[in-house]
């Protein structure tokens, strides 16, 4: 009894030179087929427009708020729709993530999440301007933190006392660099009660009277729990220059009624 051997079906050979143009493509066609056969099929479509509005929510809330703005919140009416009227998407604002991304229109996604928040922002976080806190000081009544992640100079004690004025809520301000006065963290502790951290550390400030310096500080470190001062500027070019952006400062500064 002889031993049937089992032969496996083989996709035959294909000559170009000798097949013609109709065979060559049949014969494709069925080794393209017998591939995808023996490949698992995938998931089913999934429809992400007709997701809960919960899911929605926590989707978008873990995106970085940058892409919110730039398009993830455009991708079809739900998540539009979400995006544009929950202000709790934008109770707590932070735009860091897109400071050198989007280093063009960063004015326009500030003022834009600002006023999707609806007044109910309570922490900003991003760059600033000589505009953006007059901004804000009419569209969140409520912020309580404010984190200004650019350059960002306090020379001018009158447009430091014109904005804090408008911030009653104002606890923790974060100052990443820029020339800082004393007396202007004082104007602003004076019109913020709540004010109780204070972090300068990466700006400068300019070198002044031993005394007035010394009374500065201690007017600050009486009322601020948490406080890093400005370190000092060591060259009085620096004074000269921020006396003089301070008086055109005040010459230029915009109206807050």
């Amino acid at each position: 009894m002889g031993i049937r051997s089992k032969r496996r079906n083989r996709t035959p050979a294909i000559d170009p030179h000798t097949s013609s143009p109709s065979r060559r493509r049949q014969t494709l066609d069925s080794c393209r087929k017998d591939v995808f056969d023996d490949l698992p099929r995938s998931a089913e479509r999934r429809d992400w427009a007709a997701l809960p509005r919960d899911v929605l929510w926590v989707i978008l809330s873990l995106l970085p708020q940058t892409e919110v703005l730039r398009g993830a919140g455009l991708a079809c009416a739900p998540w539009r729709r979400l995006a544009l009227d929950d202000p709790l998407l934008w109770r707590q604002i932070d735009l860091a993530a897109g400071n050198k991304k989007y280093a063009e229109g960063w004015q326009a996604m500030a003022c834009t999440a600002v006023r999707l928040s609806a007044g109910r922002c309570e922490s900003y976080r991003g760059r600033v301007d000589r505009d953006v806190p007059i901004f804000l000081v009419h569209s969140a009544p409520s912020l309580r933190s404010l984190h200004v992640t650019c350059r960002f100079d306090m020379t001018s004690k009158k447009f430091i006392a014109v904005v804090a004025k408008k911030l009653p809520m104002l606890e923790k301000l974060v100052l990443s660099g820029g020339l800082i006065k004393l007396a202007s963290l004082v104007v602003l502790a004076d019109h913020c009660p709540r004010l109780q951290s204070i972090d300068a550390g990466g700006c400068r400030t300019t070198r002044t009277l031993r005394s007035t310096g010394q009374t500065l500080r201690a007017s600050l470190e009486s009322r601020i729990k948490d406080l890093r001062l400005p370190r000092v500027e060591q060259f009085i070019l620096g004074w000269r220059l921020a006396s003089l952006q301070s008086r055109i400062t005040d010459q230029r500064l915009p109206r807050v009624d």
